[in-house]
């Protein structure tokens, strides 16, 4: 089922003005610990640039979610996961392995992980979008809501190539026949993934 989107309100733009500044004063501490860990295991982290959502892509969700989940904003704002987010890339080899030890180092450094979606599982099943890799919500002991993705070097280059095709299925006014099309295009792409240990 395809999502509607909706123009940021002057309401989603406050509140996602709010989670970029509270988002910005825990921010320091959780990216050294990240690097940290990082570091630890001999993990890229990418994207680091971008670890902030802008304040538009963060409206809009607010609103999208609120309009076609039929759920206050405030309400929203508090289930919002990737105000500030994370990419590490680990080795097919020791992808699990790695995937497993940030978890606990993380938890040694006072991180909880609220939930995990493991999209490896969803492979050749009827759940699977095409997309490969696992994404973490994880809590600071700031209460700070953060999200980590965690990918090989194939994984999250499928994941970029894919992106505009992901928005453009995200189109209401999509065609069932280009729909269709769009899937299949992602479904050959992520068969050519390799699996990687552990997962």
């Amino acid at each position: 089922m395809n999502v509607v989107d909706f123009a940021p309100t002057p309401k989603s733009l406050k509140l996602a003005r709010q989670l970029l500044v509270e988002a910005g004063i825990n921010e320091p501490e959780i990216t050294q610990d990240i690097k940290e860990i990082a570091s630890n295991l001999k993990a890229e982290i990418v994207g680091l640039e971008n670890r902030f959502k802008s304040k538009e892509s963060l409206a809009r969700k607010l609103t999208d979610v609120s309009i076609n989940r039929n759920i206050l904003l405030e309400k929203v704002s508090v289930r919002i996961n990737d105000t500030l987010r994370y990419t590490f890339l680990f080795s097919v080899e020791n992808y699990g392995q790695d995937y497993s030890l940030a978890l606990d180092k993380l938890q040694a450094k006072g991180y909880q992980i609220q939930r995990v979606w493991n999209a490896w599982r969803n492979e050749g099943t009827p759940k699977d979008t095409g997309y490969r890799g696992i994404y973490a919500t994880i809590i600071s002991s700031k209460n700070q809501k953060f999200e980590i993705q965690f990918h090989t070097a194939e994984s999250f280059r499928l994941k970029t190539e894919t992106h505009g095709l992901y928005e453009e299925r995200r189109n209401p006014n999509i065609s069932k026949e280009r729909d269709s099309e769009i899937f299949q295009i992602i479904q050959e792409l992520a068969a050519k993934i390799e699996r990687p240990k552990g997962i």
